[in-house]
Parts: C-alpha cells; structure tokens; sequence
C-alpha cells in the first residue's frame, strides 16, 4: 500500500534562485506542487516556468509579511508601505488593530492576480502559516468558501514534534486548535497531517534519512503534506536582505533551505520508496 504524500515547496516567486530550486526537485521527481507568491518581482518568471511544467500542482501562498501588498492594507503595513514582520502582525492581531476587510481584499486582490496569470489553483496556504491566526482566518474564509478548493491545514505530527521547548510544544497545540477549528469551517478538501524538516530538532542531520524518518513514523491512511524550500544557490536572496531587520534569521534560514534544495535534487529522497506523490488536486 502506498503512502500518499505531498511534497510541496512554498515561496515560488519569491526570488529567481528559489523557483528554479523548486523546479529543480520537481524535475529530480523529488516534489508534486508548489505555491506561488504573487506580489514579488520574480512572479512572472515564475509563472513561465510553471508553464513549462503543466504537471506541477501550483497553489497561491496567500501573503501578508513580504513585501507590499497589492491594496491599500494600512493596518497590514508599516510606515514605509510594506507588509509587517510576522511578529509585529502577530502582536496587531492580538490587540485587535487589524482590519478584517483590508485582509479580505488583499485576499481577494492575490487571487484575482493568480488568475489572472492564466492559473488555476489547486489549492491555498499561506507564508509564514499566516492562515492558521484565527483572526485572519475568519476575514479569509468567505473568500475561500467560494474560490479555492483545497487548503493547508498545519498540524504537527510525528514523533519528531515532541521537541522539549515549550515555545515549541506552545505554539504546535495552537496549531492543533486552530486546525480543528478551520475544519469545521472550511468545506473543501484539506491534508490530513503535516511535516517539514524545520519541526526536527537542531541537534538532527538534514539528509536523505530524516525525510523517510518524518513520513515513516505517520500512518499510512490519508494524505499528508511535507513542506520544503529547495533554495538553488545564488546571491539575490542574500542581496534582496542585505538590509533586512532580521537579515541573521533570514540568512540562517536560507542556508538550510539550501541543503534541502541539494537532498531533493542529489539523493532521490523517494525513489524506489512506498511514496505516491499527489497533489492538493486530488485532495477531497
């Protein structure tokens, strides 16, 4: 019996060197879908490449911290223009000074946008798992109930989850609530679990192994998703944060996405496995 994954790779968009890292793995037969950012310089180009690889599941990774947005989202943005810092829209939510209806029409706007690059979306997440806030998810959810047919619900599994931080075991819990919560409300197809390597602990190797230890230690009913960033070396992401507030944490992240990019490209991670990989398409 096959084990139903998903493997897919969000930011595609974002920066020349994360879509064509993207492609990479899905051409290596490493990845099944992706989700494109539709507000970033490299979206056209992104697109292009998407259209070239008609087998490619392609989602929107709805966007509210990176970049500007597509509306006018005062209560979204800083007193530059762009979108806030997970953080800070994290803190805004909590005090209640996000408006519903800017993050409703910015929605609204990255769709219209999606679609109006000649594609279909197979489904929707979100950057930085933005979705799962139940504030943003409730201004979200009308347009959702009408327009997408499947979405990213993030709820930890595995065994590798069991981290002994308790901002970790904090925030996983939060998402458990919010993912019970969003299943009651949303009617369309969603995955039953998910994982990424960014759930294993900092002592454990990234390699070929830890993915199979991740998918291995889940049940084999129902559809689970893996999220990776398989970042092709190249400097425009460096450059694009050279001054970014949080340029370490976005370094540091970088680089690990990086080594993902070389595990899905180099080490056929799911050859020759119990793997089917699928899209969110054939998600209901």
């Amino acid at each position: 019996m096959f084990r139903r994954l998903i493997v897919n790779a969000d930011d595609f968009g974002l920066a020349r060197s994360v879509s064509t890292g993207i492609i990479d793995a899905y051409q290596a037969g490493q990845l099944s879908s992706t989700t494109l950012m539709v507000n970033m310089p490299g979206t056209e180009e992104a697109v292009d490449l998407a259209e070239r690889h008609p087998g490619l599941g392609v989602g929107l990774h709805f966007n509210l911290t990176e970049g500007r947005p597509l509306t006018d989202a005062r209560s979204l943005v800083d007193a530059d223009g762009e979108f806030l810092l997970r953080g800070e829209l994290i803190r805004r939510a909590a005090r209640g000074r996000l408006r519903p209806d800017e993050i409703t029409r910015e929605l609204t706007a990255q769709l219209d946008r999606f679609v109006s690059l000649g594609l279909s979306p197979t489904h929707l997440d979100s950057h930085q798992h933005v979705h799962m806030m139940p504030t943003i998810f409730r201004a979200m959810e009308p347009v959702l109930s009408e327009r997408i047919p499947a979405l990213r619900v993030v709820v930890p599994a595995g065994r590798h989850t069991a981290r002994s931080r308790p901002a970790t075991m904090t925030v996983n819990s939060m998402f458990r609530l919010s993912a019970a919560s969003i299943r009651r409300r949303f009617s369309g197809g969603t995955n039953d679990r998910f994982v990424s390597l960014h759930q294993l602990s900092t002592s454990q190797p990234w390699d070929k192994d830890a993915y199979r230890s991740l998918i291995d230690s889940l049940p084999s009913r129902g559809v689970t998703e893996l999220m990776v960033h398989p970042f092709a070396e190249a400097d425009d992401l460096v450059l694009r944060y050279a001054d970014d507030p949080i340029r370490d944490v976005r370094l540091a992240f970088i680089a690990t996405c990086r080594t993902e990019h070389r595990i899905l490209t180099e080490d056929g991670v799911f050859d020759d496995s119990d793997i089917e990989l699928v899209t969110y398409a054939e998600v209901g």
